[in-house]
């Protein structure tokens, strides 16, 4: 269950992600951390579903990791240019935007890197595309998918992961010429009580 701190947090990352990226059409935004388990997919989800209650923006959630269901289909209809809707999973009951999920999802990210026309398909059906991508210790396909994205949001686990191997991480992603949006401390833990923070 989201906190109210978390809440405002998510707020607040969409409010700077629409202004760093205030264009006028589709746009695609990708989370990547350098490491598994840091809280990419849990952070993309909720920056999703804040984003359709906040804006009213229809928007597709494509996560490719190897968790959640497999979506048969979606890699023929993206490929034949045909409606997404019958593959797509709607998330809290809404009917303004769904999800991809499991190892279809990758597969999806693959074709996507091998025709570039799929690119602004996927822009001219979705107001927002978020990608869930691979960390970059288990896949390659994070960072080849990175410049493809209109920009990037790199998750950081507080407390967990070193310094070195996130600054590694995105320096590996200005490498391949990806718009680096900023960074997001996931998980922090307050030694003090929340409350107090908000005074410091």
């Amino acid at each position: 269950m989201t906190t109210s701190l978390e809440l405002r947090q998510i707020e607040d990352l969409v409010t700077r992600v629409d202004a760093q990226l205030n264009q006028p059409g589709g746009r695609i935004i990708g989370f990547i951390a350098s490491g598994s388990g840091e809280g990419t997919s849990t952070l993309a989800r909720a920056y999703a579903t804040t984003v359709i209650s906040h804006l009213r923006r229809r928007v597709l959630l494509l996560s490719a990791s190897e968790q959640g269901p497999s979506t048969p289909g979606v890699l023929p209809a993206l490929v034949a240019g045909q409606a997404l809707e019958p593959c797509l999973q709607p998330l809290a009951g809404s009917g303004f935007f769904g999800s991809l999920g499991g190892p279809k999802a990758g597969d999806v990210l693959w074709e996507l890197l091998a025709v570039d026309s799929l690119w602004q398909d996927l822009r001219s059906r979705f107001d927002e595309v978020v990608l869930d991508l691979p960390a970059a210790s288990v896949s390659r396909l994070g960072l080849m998918t990175a410049p493809h994205c209109d920009g990037v949001v790199v998750v950081i686990e507080a407390e967990k992961t070193r310094a070195p191997v996130a600054e590694n991480l995105i320096a590996s992603l200005h490498a391949v010429k990806a718009t680096v949006l900023g960074t997001v401390l996931n998980r922090r833990r307050f030694y003090l009580p929340k409350r107090v923070y908000r005074w410091l």
